[in-house]
């Protein structure tokens, strides 16, 4: 037990205990002086301001900063905070309370700065803060093969390719392979007004049979044209219908339809005049362009 009464248990305790005796020394001399005779006695001045200077500044919070210099004298906090608890990005909400404590943000936000894209990545930190995203790509959408192209953009999302080519490689054919798909354009032929394929169409079209096999995960775009002659709505019907033509034939042989688009423009992109027999002829035509 405690026999010193002298000896306090905090500092708040002590300086209670000083003011207070402090109080009942001025007042107890003020007595004396009121029932004393003709004021004989001459009371010193004591000032409050003795009085404080003679008790230790209080620290209400026990951080170490006197209260009159604490902007948070009821928080424990720090120096470098005046006082108050750390708050290392400056956004006015305390490191204990804020969810991201080296990111500026806003209190309705605890801490963090706005998601703008609302993909649960917050600005800060999200490189594509317009662009829902995904945490393995820093907020940014996948890009399963980092080609640089996001999967949803990318036709080629499993395989390494360019941004100029939808996020595909380059298709690689040789000058012999590429010399097929050009002269298709000349020697795959139809009966006259139907979409029935003349006999010597089919050589051209087993060579691009070889090369698909030769190339499986290439796919094939069949586009057919036709010149101008004739009702427009008729020509657009062919030109589907020699497309499609051409594709059954192809997967007659052993292509699989997946691979495989046809696709019918009749007399919209011709690539020669219209106003001659030699130009009518280039612009009947069905084009074969490979890709992934």
């Amino acid at each position: 037990m405690n026999q010193n009464p002298l000896n306090f248990n905090n500092k708040k305790d002590r300086n209670d205990f000083y003011i207070a005796l402090a109080v009942i020394l001025f007042f107890g001399l003020l007595f004396w002086w009121l029932f004393t005779s003709k004021n004989s006695v001459e009371i010193p001045e004591i000032s409050t301001a003795k009085v404080l200077e003679s008790v230790e500044i209080l620290d209400h919070d026990n951080d170490g900063i006197p209260d009159k210099e604490d902007k948070c004298p009821e928080i424990y906090g720090v120096v470098q905070n005046h006082g108050c608890p750390l708050d290392s990005d400056g956004d006015g909400v305390y490191d204990a309370q804020d969810k991201c404590p080296n990111f500026a943000g806003s209190i309705e936000l605890n801490g963090c700065p706005a998601d703008s894209d609302g993909d649960g990545i917050h600005d800060g930190i999200d490189k594509c803060p317009e662009l829902a995203g995904v945490p393995l790509n820093d907020g940014c959408p996948a890009d399963s093969d980092g080609d640089g192209v996001y999967d949803h953009e990318d036709k080629c999302p499993n395989r390494s390719g360019l941004a100029s080519n939808n996020g595909c490689p380059k298709i690689k054919l040789d000058d012999t392979e590429r010399e097929i798909l050009k002269t298709a354009l000349k020697t795959v032929e139809f009966e006259t007004g139907s979409s029935n394929l003349k006999v010597s169409s089919k050589i051209t079209l087993d060579k691009i049979v070889a090369l698909m096999t030769k190339y499986p995960a290439y796919k094939l775009a069949i586009k057919g044209h036709t010149d101008n002659q004739g009702d427009p709505s008729k020509n657009l019907t062919l030109s589907k219908e020699r497309a499609n033509a051409a594709k059954s034939y192809l997967v007659d042989k052993g292509i699989r339809a997946a691979r495989i688009s046809a696709t019918g423009f009749g007399d919209k992109i011709p690539i020669s005049t219209n106003e001659t027999a030699e130009g009518r002829q280039e612009n009947r035509r069905v084009e074969f362009i490979p890709s992934y």
